[in-house]
């Protein structure tokens, strides 16, 4: 038997954000943590310190740089260590797979760049709870082992292990420490004779045949350090290992023991337990997986939308002389993964922050659209658009399968039409229709046909009657039907029948309902959770009384919208099928006014099984019927019902909600809002979450047999819609039709294209989706490979690949994943639009100095703009700005009438410029032509959604975000998180000589640039949320009491023994039992 050995690992885990906002971190809780951990560090020789979450590292660098330095040499002592691999330690059941291959992409990017260390393991204390895909996403990412204490909260399954090995859905294994104990827990004497250590040794021992265990101890939530007493326990003990022979004792980073566990012979590890399963948690986190329904929305839609930007500019970067926006993609993920922290994205933290979040989530939203629309643009110059005669219309389908489908598109044309027609090359017309209309504005919808991972051009003409060819479509107010389906409301407006024509029956044993239950939940942790009585009650009331109309009723599409009430909410329900399609949309639009209320849609089906099947991003997972430790659980995009004889089956797409559960054996439920009975405080109100309006979609495919590969397709094909852009463009470009990539086998997904961080290869990770093995899959580029090779997520070299010619082909095991990097030899198109950095004669102060914040402030904005974030030269939609520089005698231009020559040949100016107090409207003059244009504010949010507890509404800024500052100056010092914005402004400027500025001292210009433009091209498909900003908001709604104070203290009180029980370990404090049962009792009714 190996030598006893006691892993002790000190840590601060440090909420970023939770019951505060992310200044009080910056401002107080960081510095308390590495002041006190550097006293520790210089106090006693073998107190070693672990701080996790790269997010934390650039914030101390940002406002702390001496510190940082100081930091630094502790690292490199091997004194401090970097932990967890992750740029942020965040939930791991509602961000993507590729989201947390990012995050340790980042994370451990970070730490290599800055301090030349990375970390093997990921280290979540504090998540609320573990899929089965992580285990693979880890070995993917090169990571080794995986820790956490929260199973002590109460998990789905009885704790597998202490220290084991944990199994992936692919069959990849990592180690894992599961009972490290609470991240609070101390020491108090020597660390051998603690009795917690001592009977997990023992056990380890006698059961594994390894007589190890990890702990942690310190300090949690709020940082700091551990104890005096703890640190000096642990050097103590580790002087001691000099005498005792029997047990080793290691100041320990984090991964150390899973790298020490590497190292064994596997004769030595053969006893260790393996766990085969996922880790989610019974409760406790499992009302998180709906809370604050616009955090999900947001970062579903970021995750989504950075992806088919990155396979845009991946595409442009290829053929022409466009330039991977690196930088911006980069801080717009990083932006996205920051809020997937575990008290940010489970809806568990203030108000305050969800105003944060939800404005970060917008601003990444803006970034990731803006270069995807510069690199379509670039794209459209290779295209060959030569012969469109109305308007040309590229449509980009994101997907690696070729497709067929509607896609949306909002246009101009040339001249009034009443009927369109839409046509291809070949001069073939495709169904289309008209949706709505604005003069020469049009809203249509026509079916395009488009290759994988490809862009195809369409001219939308003016015609003198509607598409007239036969289509499978037929709509009344009360049914839908297209070659697969026939789809009939009832008269209270649910969908009570369908009809798989193909399978030639009825889907559905009852009708889908979509049901309000009371949602008292655990008082003392509201949006973390869901009691089962609550799951297991009968619905309190029904949508009803409902209003029928046809919406859409053309060759392409056809859509019927139902307006519904519950109690005192709105909902609008758009039920839509498509010319061959496969799948039933219902789009959702709820004004939520319940309290106490969940809300769910409930799917009964004509299949019985007594098991489920759940979407994990990577892979799948059976789960049964509800019990009484697994009855809400986690998906990504979808889950199936199908038939225990295989004869058919049933699955539902999600965009957004990831709450699931089965209460019989025919009926799955999605859960789409959860506003319990608690507040938890004045500052979070999860009373009132989700109150005022909601946005979700759900789709509903029937498939033949058992579960496929087309539950996932198609489920792809409902998330990531084709998208169409309006071109100017007229040329011969050298392709009819692009296709980056295609893949040879179906049931192998292409889930990320982006370019390599450290070159112009271009990256590649496919995941085997139908629990098949496959060989010899190929995939075709677009032109000849010249370099090939199979790499890691983290992009480091795993083997060598065989390319022939312009493609290369692979085995793979069901469900795993693969990353590949391929260098093209391709010849780009060289040629490059003529831009013109403007010399401005700027004339007034705006930009102060890290270390000189003083004597300059922009009027009326209370800060100054910190010169340490404006680069030289900054570009955004393939646009480069000369910036200002706080050496200059003056660096930023305020209007005051000047004329300002326009370069000759110049067809756009675009203008870095936001408003210093509030928005301004700002009248420009291109030689004699007004143009108006909405200057937003520089301090105030990009975007904020409806929050009931502030009586906040929501608004969205409808101009591009040019530069983000993430802190701003002024004379006392940084203010921390206090965000700028200089949005990006386009002014047609043909045939113009000189823009004449207004006077408008409220504005500040930053930079301008004129460019010759090849060609204009403009996103026509809504990919971000808008709002009705005359929408009313209404009072509070009102509440009923629906529990008295009996139960409610059974409630408290029996979760604190069940987490008292649960075995935080020593340390965890709490207060007195009664006390915070009074305590929670009032704030659930503030």
């Amino acid at each position: 038997m190996a030598e006893n050995k006691i892993f002790t690992v000190a840590t601060a885990h440090l909420d970023t954000v939770w019951r505060w906002e992310l200044p009080k971190t910056i401002n107080e809780f960081l510095p308390d943590t590495f002041e006190k951990n550097l006293d520790l560090i210089e106090k006693y020789p073998n107190y070693n310190f672990n701080l996790e979450g790269a997010f934390r590292y650039e914030l101390i660098e940002e406002y702390y740089p001496q510190v940082f330095e100081e930091i630094k040499k502790q690292i490199e002592n091997g004194r401090w260590f970097v932990s967890g691999s992750a740029y942020e330690n965040g939930d791991v059941n509602i961000p993507s797979p590729e989201a947390l291959f990012r995050n340790f992409l980042y994370g451990n990017g970070y730490f290599k760049k800055k301090f030349g260390k990375t970390s093997t393991d990921i280290f979540l204390p504090d998540c609320f709870g573990f899929g089965w895909a992580l285990p693979t996403i880890a070995r993917h990412s090169g990571l080794n082992g995986f820790s956490t204490q929260k199973l002590g909260w109460g998990g789905a399954y009885q704790r597998p292990f202490d220290i084991g090995i944990w199994r992936g859905v692919d069959g990849s294994e990592i180690y894992a420490s599961l009972n490290p104990l609470s991240y609070r827990y101390k020491f108090d004497g020597d660390v051998r004779g603690d009795l917690e250590i001592i009977s997990k040794i023992a056990d380890n021992g006698i059961n594994y045949g390894l007589p190890w265990t990890m702990n942690y101890y310190g300090t949690g939530d709020w940082g700091g350090a551990p104890t005096e007493a703890s640190a000096k326990s642990v050097d103590e003990s580790v002087k001691a290992n000099e005498t005792n022979n029997e047990t080793k004792v290691y100041s320990a980073q984090s991964d150390a023991i899973f790298n020490e566990l590497e190292k064994l012979p596997d004769a030595d590890k053969k006893g260790l337990s393996i766990w085969d399963n996922e880790l989610v948690m019974r409760s406790h986190g499992a009302g998180g997986y709906t809370s604050r329904c616009m955090s999900k929305r947001l970062n579903a839609q970021n995750e989504i939308l950075a992806d088919i930007c990155e396979r845009a500019c991946a595409t442009a970067n290829l053929l022409t002389s466009y330039k991977y926006p690196q930088e911006i993609i980069d801080k717009a993920w990083k932006r996205v993964i920051q809020h997937q922290f575990h008290d940010d994205i489970p809806g568990t933290s203030t108000m305050l922050q969800y105003n944060d979040s939800w404005n970060d989530y917008f601003v990444s939203l803006s970034q990731f659209q803006t270069e995807y629309e510069g690199a379509v643009g670039a794209i459209a110059n290779e295209l060959d658009t030569s012969w469109c005669k109305e308007c040309a219309v590229i449509v980009n389908n994101p997907v690696a399968a070729k497709r067929k489908g509607a896609v949306e598109a909002t246009v101009k044309l040339n001249h009034n039409a009443r009927c369109i027609k839409v046509v291809d090359k070949n001069g073939k017309e495709v169904p289309s229709q008209i949706v709505a209309k604005q003069g020469k504005t049009l809203k249509i919808v026509f079916i395009a046909n488009v290759d994988s991972v490809g862009y195809k051009v369409y001219d939308v003409q003016v015609a003198d009657k509607k598409y007239g060819k036969a289509t499978d479509l037929k709509v009344t107010e009360h049914t839908l039907e297209n070659a697969k389906y026939r789809v009939v409301f009832n008269k209270n407006g649910d969908i009570a029948t369908i009809i798989d024509k193909k399978l030639k029956m009825q889907i559905l044993s009852k009708p889908i309902k979509l049901a309000a239950m009371h949602d008292i939940g655990m008082l003392n942790y509201p949006s973390w959770e869901m009691r089962k009585e609550d799951i297991d009650g009968e619905p309190y009331a029904y949508a009803n009384t409902p209003e029928f109309e046809i919406v859409e009723n053309g060759a392409a599409r056809i859509a019927v919208k139902v307006s519904r009430h519950i109690e005192s909410s709105k909902i609008e329900q758009v039920v839509s099928l498509e010319n061959s399609g496969e799948t039933i949309r219902v789009d959702n639009f709820i004004d939520w006014q319940e309290r106490r209320t969940m809300l769910k849609a409930q799917f009964p089906f004509a299949c019985e099984n007594e098991k489920a099947t759940y979407d994990l991003g990577l892979g799948y997972i059976q789960r049964p019927t509800n019990s009484e430790n697994l009855y809400e659980v986690p998906a990504q995009k979808w889950a199936d019902l199908s038939d225990e004889y295989e004869r058919f089956g049933v699955s539902i797409f999600s965009d957004c909600k990831y709450g699931w559960d089965k209460p019989n054996e025919n009926t799955l439920r999605l859960t789409c809002l959860h506003t319990p009975a608690g507040a938890f405080t004045k500052d979070a109100r999860q009373d009132l979450q989700d109150i005022d309006r909601n946005i979700f979609s759900f789709g509903i495919c029937s498939h033949k047999g058992a579960l496929s590969s087309l539950t996932e397709s198609e489920s792809e094909l409902f998330n990531e819609k084709m998208v169409a852009f309006q071109t100017s463009s007229r040329r011969e470009g050298k392709y009819d039709d692009i296709s980056l990539l295609k893949i040879s086998s179906s049931g192998v997904a292409v889930r990320a294209i982006k370019k390599a961080q450290d070159d112009d290869s271009i990256v590649i990770r496919v995941n085997e989706m139908s629990g098949k093995a496959h060989k010899n899959v190929c995939v075709t580029m677009l032109g000849e490979i010249k370099t090939a090779e199979e790499i890691l997520a983290s992009e480091e070299h795993k083997g060598d690949v065989k390319a022939d010619g312009d493609s290369f082909t692979f085995n793979i095991n069901p469900f795993e994943v693969k990353s590949f990097k391929i260098m093209l030899n391709i010849e780009k198109n060289k040629a490059k639009e003529n831009f013109k950095k403007l010399d401005l004669e700027y004339n007034s102060c705006g930009i102060t100095s890290d270390n000189y914040k003083v004597n300059t402030i922009l009027q009326g904005s209370g800060c100054s703009l910190p010169d340490e974030l404006i680069p030289e030269s900054y570009t955004v939609k393939g646009i480069t700005f000369r910036m200002p520089k706080v050496s200059m005698d003056k660096n930023i231009l305020i209007p005051r009438e000047q004329e300002i020559d326009i370069p000759k040949g110049s067809t756009k100016l675009y203008i870095l410029a936001s408003g210093m107090i509030g928005d301004r409207e700002m009248t420009l003059f291109t030689d004699n032509k007004e143009r108006k244009i909405n200057i937003y504010a520089m301090t105030e949010h990009y975007a904020q959604w409806d929050m009931a507890g502030l009586q906040q509404s929501a608004r969205i800024n409808d101009a591009p975000i040019g530069f983000e500052f993430t802190h701003t100056h002024h004379p006392e010092g940084n203010i921390a998180n206090g965000k700028a914005y200089f949005y990006l402004y386009e002014i047609d400027v043909r045939n113009c000589k000189k823009l004449i500025l207004p006077e408008e001292n409220r504005v500040a210009i930053l930079a301008m640039t004129a460019v010759k433009k090849f060609s204009n091209t403009h996103l026509a498909t809504q990919l971000i949320d808008t709002v009705d900003e005359d929408y009313k908001f209404g009072d509070i709604p009102p509440i009923d009491k629906i529990i008295d104070k009996a139960d409610f203290v059974t409630i408290r009180a029996g979760k604190i023994q069940d987490q008292y029980i649960g075995g935080k370990g020593k340390g965890f404090k709490r207060d007195n039992i009664i006390a915070n049962i009074i305590r929670s009792y009032t704030k659930s009714e503030w």
